[in-house]
Order: C-alpha cells, then sequence, then structure tokens
C-alpha cells in the first residue's frame, strides 16, 4: 500500500515488516498488513517531515524557503552593483523587491523607495513588543468574540492596524502565487511568535490562534480553491473516486467494529458530518477542529465494540471506510489549505497534528486502492469497479425516466391548481362586490324603514 500526501509522489510499503502499535514516539500506520513509518525531519530537529515539504517538517521548510529566498536577493543585488553607474543601497534591500537588466539610476532610486517602504512596514510588522502584559492577557482571555472585543481597545489598535494592513496588501496582491501567500502567512506568524515572551508561551499559542483566525477569515477568498486553479478539477476527480468505490465493504478494510450497534452506528454518522462539515468552516484551526471532532467520534466507536483502547492500524481503517461513506467536497483541497495556512505547531503536535496525518494517510490510501489494498483479486477488484459504474449508469438512467415522469405529474397538478384558483378568484371577486354593495342596501333599508314611520316629537 502506497502513502503519501494528496497530489505528491505516493511512498510505497511492503509485506512481511513486524506491525507495531502506534505510539506517540513511534507513529506508525498500520492497515492490512502494510507499515507506513514517517520519516523524522531532515534537519533532525525533533518532528517528523512531510513530503510536501520536501522531507522538512513546517518550521524547519519556513526557515529553508527563507534562506533560499535571501542568498537569491543576495545574488540580485550584487549584479547590480557590478554595473557601472548604479549604486544600491543593501542594508535596505528586500526580498520582494525585483529589478530588471538595463535599469537607470532614476528606477534603482525609484526601487530604493520602495524598499525602504517595504522596510518600513517590516518595522511594525512586530507590534507584539509594544504591547503592555496586560494587554497581551486581554487578547489570549475568552473566546474568537472576546479577543476582536479586546482587539478594539486603544492600547491593542497597533496590533489591530498591523493584522488590517496585512490583510489588505494580501488580498490586493493580485500577482502573487499561492505559495507566495502561503510564505507571508507564515512570516506573518513567525514574526509574532519571534517577539513574544518566551514565559507566555501558552498565552502566546491562543494569541497565534486568535489572529490566525482572524487573518484567515479574511483572506480565505483570497487563497482557498481560486478560480483558474486545478484545485476544483481534482476535487471533483477524487469524489468520482469515491464514488466508483462505493462497493468497499467494512470486513474489506478489517473494520474493527460491529456496524449493527446503535453507538458504531451514531459514531460513524456523527463522524461522517464532522468530515463533510469540513467545508464550510474558513479559519483552518476551525476545519482541524472537525477533523479531531471526527476523530474522536471513531475512537469512541472502536472503544465500545473493543472495550479497549484504539489501535492505530483499527482507527486508520475506520477513517478510511468513513471518508468513502461521507465523500467530503473538495476535500484535496481543505487538506492544502490546512497545510499551507495553519499554524505548524498544530500540524507536528498533539491530537489535531496526529489527526490530520492519518486523514492525509486516508486519502492517500484511498486515490492509490488497489486490488491487493483489499485482499482481492485483480479479475475480483475489475468485474467490482465495472459493475459500479454499470450500476451507476442505470441508476443515472432510471433517475432520467423517474424525472421525467415527476415531470408529467407536476405538470397535471398545477394545471389542476390553476383550474382551482381561478374559480377561487372568481368567488373572491365576487364576494369583493357584496361586501362593497352591503353598506349601500343597509342604508337603503334603513332610510326606506325611517320614511315609513317617521318619528313624532312630543311636547309637554
Amino acid at each position: 500500500m502506497n502513502f503519501a500526501l494528496p497530489g505528491q509522489d505516493p511512498i510505497s510499503f511492503h509485506h512481511g515488516q513486524n506491525l507495531t502499535h502506534f505510539h506517540p514516539d513511534n507513529a506508525s500506520f498500520q492497515l492490512q498488513g502494510f507499515l507506513y513509518h514517517p520519516e523524522v525531519c531532515r534537519k533532525s530537529c525533533g518532528f517528523y517531515g512531510n513530503p510536501a515539504w520536501h522531507g522538512y517538517c513546517s518550521r524547519c521548510w519556513i526557515q529553508q524557503r527563507q534562506k533560499a529566498q535571501s542568498l537569491t536577493n543576495g545574488n540580485h543585488t550584487e549584479n547590480l552593483q557590478s554595473k557601472p553607474g548604479v549604486k544600491v543601497n543593501t542594508a535596505h534591500w528586500s526580498r520582494k523587491d525585483t529589478s530588471q537588466e538595463g535599469t537607470n539610476d532614476n528606477n534603482v532610486k525609484s526601487e530604493q523607495q520602495n524598499t525602504q517602504a517595504s522596510n518600513t512596514y517590516q518595522t511594525v510588522t512586530n507590534p507584539v513588543c509594544h504591547l503592555s502584559r496586560t494587554c497581551l492577557l486581554s487578547l489570549t482571555e475568552g473566546d474568537f468574540s472576546d479577543f476582536l472585543k479586546a482587539l478594539r481597545r486603544p492600547d491593542a489598535q497597533l496590533l489591530l492596524t498591523h493584522c488590517t494592513n496585512f490583510i489588505q496588501r494580501i488580498q490586493e496582491a493580485e500577482k502573487l502565487t499561492v505559495d507566495e501567500k502561503t510564505e507571508e502567512v507564515q512570516t506573518f506568524y513567525q514574526q509574532i511568535v519571534d517577539h513574544y515572551p518566551d514565559h507566555m508561551s501558552e498565552a502566546k499559542d491562543k494569541l497565534l490562534d486568535n489572529i490566525e483566525k482572524l487573518v484567515m477569515t479574511r483572506l480565505y477568498k483570497s487563497v482557498f480553491c481560486l478560480d483558474g486553479s486545478q484545485d476544483e478539477e481534482k476535487d471533483l476527480s477524487f469524489q468520482k473516486r469515491i464514488k466508483s468505490l462505493s462497493w468497499v465493504t467494512s470486513k474489506m478494510l478489517q473494520l474493527p467494529l460491529v456496524e449493527e450497534h446503535e453507538d458504531v452506528k451514531e459514531g460513524i454518522a456523527c463522524a461522517v458530518t464532522a468530515l463533510v462539515e469540513v467545508d464550510s468552516k474558513r479559519a483552518p484551526q476551525d476545519k482541524l477542529s472537525c477533523v479531531s471532532r471526527a476523530c474522536i467520534y471513531l475512537f469512541k466507536a472502536i472503544q465500545s465494540c473493543k472495550k479497549e483502547p484504539a489501535t492505530a492500524d483499527d482507527f486508520l481503517s475506520c477513517l478510511i471506510y468513513t471518508m468513502l461513506k461521507a465523500n467530503p467536497p473538495r476535500l484535496l483541497s481543505n487538506l492544502q489549505y490546512i497545510t499551507r495556512f495553519c499554524n505548524p505547531k498544530r500540524l507536528t503536535t498533539g491530537e489535531c497534528g496526529y489527526c490530520f496525518t492519518n486523514l492525509c494517510c486516508a486519502a492517500s490510501f484511498i486515490e492509490t486502492l488497489d486490488a491487493t489494498s483489499l485482499g482481492l483479486t485483480q479479475e475480483e477488484f475489475n468485474r467490482l469497479m465495472q459493475q459500479q459504474d454499470s450500476e451507476v449508469n442505470t441508476f443515472i438512467s432510471n433517475i432520467g425516466q423517474s424525472t421525467m415522469q415527476q415531470i408529467h405529474r407536476n405538470k397535471k397538478l398545477l394545471a389542476a391548481l390553476r383550474h382551482r384558483q381561478d374559480i377561487l378568484i372568481q368567488k373572491a371577486e365576487c364576494l369583493g362586490r357584496e361586501v362593497k354593495a352591503w353598506p349601500l342596501s343597509v342604508q337603503g333599508e334603513v332610510q326606506e324603514i325611517i320614511r315609513r314611520f317617521p318619528l313624532e316629537t312630543k311636547q309637554t
């Protein structure tokens, strides 16, 4: 069986390895006799590497990209300095400024002015060091709504202005690619972390979570599943892949569950709902929370059947089965979005990191699922896939016929309703005329009675 993040080259694993249960220090994943053993970060920092980041952990990957970018800008500055008549102030050179060969002195001066403005922005991109301890604590107390209230206070205006300027800058940067926006956002997170007091680590994490939610909720439409990208095509292809595997049973995946149990049914149903709900969230942490909630439901369902803690292979097989049932919308885009814009610490540590890693493995398993993965022969696998395709075509044909029949029935019902409506309108108009005529008739009868029986006033 192959495991890899969606969109990356799969990693192959072989039969016959000694299978181990999951342990926080030995994050292995086992299914159908295969063992996935994630590699440690290439810089040996203690975290696990990710194929999406070329074997680095998220922290080292950001540092590596920044280092490569700084080297590129340094070479670019040297090329400018080597040109006669061109003077460049390297102290004010920014990694985002660009120049073209053959620029004259006026263009260089203009670039230097832009660079100085960019550096001026960089000097105010660290407002945390200017905030008081009381202000920092108020920004980490309560939920996100409390954070927004605290952010409007006068002593937090510097941070609010900083976040607003950053959001506007990314929204207006139409020429930036998604990867470049990812680097900008991760650098923004790192600036907040670097200038936060070290002895307030818990409050720092809470503040970063709030800032992440504020920023990414506003930037969601600017970075998620953009028009013109291939993300939508990949998502539709993955959903079609899941539909073609609807014949996969729990027995084929060796689920440790008894689906007839009410607790198991409820757990799987809640997990399916949580996975589908991922696409409705905007902030990466909210999407991760949905993933974690789905995993918790599955863990409880497994424990209700086994009466013992769930192992990694049991959990992963249940997650794959749940994903096949849920067929979540835009799953691959959501995985990419979380990987790019989530706080890196969430993806490398704790419950959220473990659940997200398993979700990526489950998506990769479904993409590369074949006859061997399910213990079937290639002939059986092909027959089931073809049978599924024919059933889908028959289902679509039946739907088309039943739809036309329903349309004819609806037309007849609409005609009958229109006839009844016309009769009702006629009666209503008749009633309106009678209501208007009634006061006149009453008035005429009263006058006739007065005429026939005039009042006689007796004087005493």
